[in-house]
């Protein structure tokens, strides 16, 4: 199911329906540069969502904010442009053009997985691997998560939960609108019963590292991410590995 809804989230990045947002550029004194939503600014510090992460910055830590406009999709805002989906299916029709063909092949397989996700729901409930109020559940979970309508996709995935709770992809869907809705707990929930289904997830421990880093606990965020970084590194992620060193700096900057 997780599948179907990394899916739906290309679609969306190929055909355009994107978001215009406000965000910040923010440029700590350490050099590093953040382009982060506002969402609590003091004399003392200011806090920003960045990453999918609420963080605390103290004032004397800060260089400058300058106001951008970002194209993004709900909350999410491209830290790097050849890490989101469109960036990487043009990687990929250069990697093919130079001749690169592994490469290329590579970065369309990774992309059509998700693709083949959705499909496969379709197909298990073809061959009657699946019931239709199951299926339906499904779609609608990851519609409303879309949507950003995460309550109502919370509903959604709980009742296909009550019909299967070994659905890995299932388990992450709700760890993930769970984490959106601001329920760390319950999502850390969601996400360990995954990984009792499928103990190698890395993107369930990146997950549970945001749980609890915005949780004030970074000790355990930065275990998590370490997992997820090896895990990735076997896999020979380079896209994934990219986006863990950012959390462990954003972690390094952050905890006390």
């Amino acid at each position: 199911m997780r599948k179907l809804k990394i899916n739906l989230l290309l679609i969306i990045s190929i055909f355009g329906c994107w978001n215009y947002v406000q965000a910040e550029v923010i440029t700590l004194k350490s050099g590093k540069v953040l382009n982060a939503e506002i969402l609590e600014r003091t004399k003392e510090y200011v806090k920003v969502k960045y990453s999918g992460l609420e963080i605390y910055y103290e004032n004397k830590c800060i260089k400058s904010i300058e106001p951008q406009v970002l194209v993004s999709l709900g909350e999410k805002i491209p830290q790097k442009p050849d890490l989101d989906k469109q960036a990487s299916f043009k990687k990929g029709i250069e990697q093919a053009s130079a001749g690169n063909f592994e490469e290329a092949r590579r970065i369309f397989q990774k992309q059509l997985s998700d693709l083949k996700g959705a499909l496969g729901i379709l197909n298990d409930l073809d061959n009657g691997l699946m019931s239709k109020e199951y299926a339906a559940y499904l779609f609608q979970g990851s519609g409303q998560i879309l949507n950003e309508e995460y309550g109502l996709a919370v509903l959604s995935l709980e009742k296909a939960w009550e019909i299967n709770p070994n659905d890995p992809d299932l388990n992450y869907n709700l760890g993930y609108a769970y984490f959106s809705l601001g329920e760390y707990e319950k999502s850390i929930i969601y996400l360990y019963a995954l990984l009792k289904l499928q103990p190698s997830d890395a993107g369930a421990y990146e997950l549970i590292a945001k749980d609890y880093c915005s949780l004030g606990e970074y000790q355990k965020a930065e275990d998590n991410l370490l997992i997820a970084r090896d895990l990735l590194r076997k896999n020979g992620d380079e896209d994934g590995l990219a986006r863990i060193e950012e959390l462990l700096e954003i972690i390094a900057a952050t905890a006390p």
